[in-house]
């Protein structure tokens, strides 16, 4: 799994420019402070769609199954993901690191972890599972069957990678469902590393963003 932010554009000053342009003013009109008051205000009382300007480009590598959780936000947001009908992309899967169980509450998918024999009995099967689609996979191909017909039986754990664009509000809505401590653990992870990138990007552009959407 790897998450890369590949492009942005905008800042929390174009965020101010988008709200202050009623009044036919900029944030270069304003001090640092005001626009950072302005930012909070915008949050706090819902006015979102000053934040819909900004935007942000990634490119993400996880396996289908994230793939298809990621996919359910799609307002504002557009994604292009490489094709099992043009490429052989079979060789690269993303593994279970800790088993768990199956929650007993239908809000929560699992909680707690197998026992360690179990574990291990676990990650044999998934393992065997991988091998024989593979093999599959590569047996239709020699036999002549296409692409996009063979891949149909290779598991939700194959990795494929994707580039994702959205606005900032778009990222920031996804960012509050999707790093709660009830979504699946490894969606919650990739979310983590996107959010990280956005903090890590040089000069901290949407640091008062990120403070007012509690996500600093």
């Amino acid at each position: 799994m790897s998450v890369e932010l590949i492009s942005h554009w905008g800042n929390d000053w174009s965020v101010c420019d988008a709200a202050r342009v009623s009044f036919n003013k900029e944030s270069s009109n304003y001090t640092e402070e005001q626009n950072s008051k302005l930012i909070k205000y915008l949050v706090e009382h819902k006015h979102t769609a000053p934040f819909r300007h900004p935007q942000l480009q990634f490119r993400i590598t996880c396996s289908i199954y994230i793939e298809r959780h990621l996919f359910k936000h799609q307002v504002g947001l557009s994604a292009n993901s490489i094709s099992g009908r043009y490429v052989d992309f079979s060789d690269s899967y993303t593994t279970i690191k800790e088993w768990r169980k199956q929650s007993k509450s239908s809000k929560q998918g699992s909680e707690g972890l197998l026992e360690e024999n179990l574990q291990i009995e676990c990650s044999i099967l998934e393992q065997e599972i991988i091998e024989t689609c593979k093999l599959t996979y590569k047996k239709l191909l020699d036999l002549g069957v296409s692409k996009e017909q063979a891949r149909t039986i290779l598991p939700l754990n194959l990795n494929t990678t994707f580039i994702w664009t959205g606005s900032l509000l778009a990222f920031l809505h996804f960012f509050n469902l999707r790093l709660k401590p009830d979504t699946q653990q490894e969606t919650r992870e990739v979310a983590n590393q996107m959010l990280e990138c956005i903090k890590n990007i040089q000069g901290n552009p949407f640091k008062y963003t990120l403070e007012a959407w509690n996500l600093k």
